[in-house]
């Protein structure tokens, strides 16, 4: 369990654990993947297991529990039960703050940051107890889906996500560079098609969409905390030109460059990323 302070901004990342973000303060802006989730206090996000994620400008208080789906299995648990929790855990999904209340989320959501806040004899195993209630109540009141699961157990250990940190290990790495398809394949040694196509299934979007995704990602941090221009960022973060980073850049963030250069540069206090 994490607790971050005021205008909290951690750079992008993945894990293979469940990642559920409970928003404390006003507001929070988290990307995941290609899509910027703009949440308000009371809301929950449940990151799945393996989506790139980051926590950007504007985000204020949160309590992160993070945890492993193998921590929940045993050799008592059926196909249905790992089905079930497959259907729960293997799309990241907003639960509004009116729901989180209707339903008495935040019951279980407190009984689990009690546990942690006094840490008595055994506590860690009666977080696990807590953990099992908080998700049984999420299978038995529906928690809203955003869209429909995609196929697959997410969490188990697999080739997968090792073709996947190995893809974007070599991207992050590389960002900066005119980055070609044909340099990924034989980094991972596998054909374009596969990289393509097996990239697509992990994460739902292209591999071009993922690296110039992290570019404006990154290229945030550098209007924050640089003094270059908007053309050297864009140049300096992999983009032919600033007619290209200024669309890209729009289409994340709804705004320029500039204008999110000017906005954010007088909330910013510390850097925590």
């Amino acid at each position: 369990m994490i607790h971050t302070e005021e205008q909290f901004n951690f750079a992008a990342h993945w894990h293979e654990e469940v990642e559920l973000v409970v928003v404390n303060g006003k507001s929070a802006r988290i990307g995941v993947n290609n899509h910027v989730f703009n949440l308000e206090q009371g809301d929950v996000l449940l990151i799945k297991p393996g989506d790139i994620h980051c926590f950007l400008p504007g985000t204020d208080h949160l309590t992160i529990f993070l945890f492993r789906l193998e921590l929940l299995m045993g050799s008592f648990i059926t196909e249905r039960e790992t089905q079930d929790l497959g259907e729960l855990f293997n799309k990241t999904t907003v639960i509004p703050s009116n729901f989180c209340h209707e339903k008495n989320l935040w019951r279980y959501i407190d009984a689990l940051a009690n546990e942690e806040k006094d840490q008595q004899a055994g506590y860690r195993w009666l977080m696990v107890a807590r953990l099992y209630d908080l998700i049984v109540h999420m299978l038995r009141t529906k928690t809203p889906i955003t869209d429909k699961p995609t196929s697959g157990w997410p969490c188990t250990p697999s080739k997968k996500f090792e073709f996947l940190e190995s893809v974007c290990e070599y991207l992050e790495e590389h960002y900066a560079e005119p980055i070609k398809l044909d340099q990924v394949a034989e980094h991972i040694k596998f054909s374009k098609f596969h990289v393509c196509k097996l990239f697509k299934e992990i994460k739902g979007i292209t591999l071009m969409e993922y690296l110039n995704h992290f570019r404006i990602i990154k290229s945030e941090w550098a209007l924050l905390f640089r003094e270059e221009s908007i053309l050297d960022i864009a140049i300096g973060h992999g983009f032919n030109n600033v007619n290209s980073y200024n669309r890209l850049f729009k289409k994340y963030n709804d705004c320029t460059p500039s204008e999110f250069r000017k906005k954010h540069r007088t909330n910013i206090t510390t850097y925590e990323g």
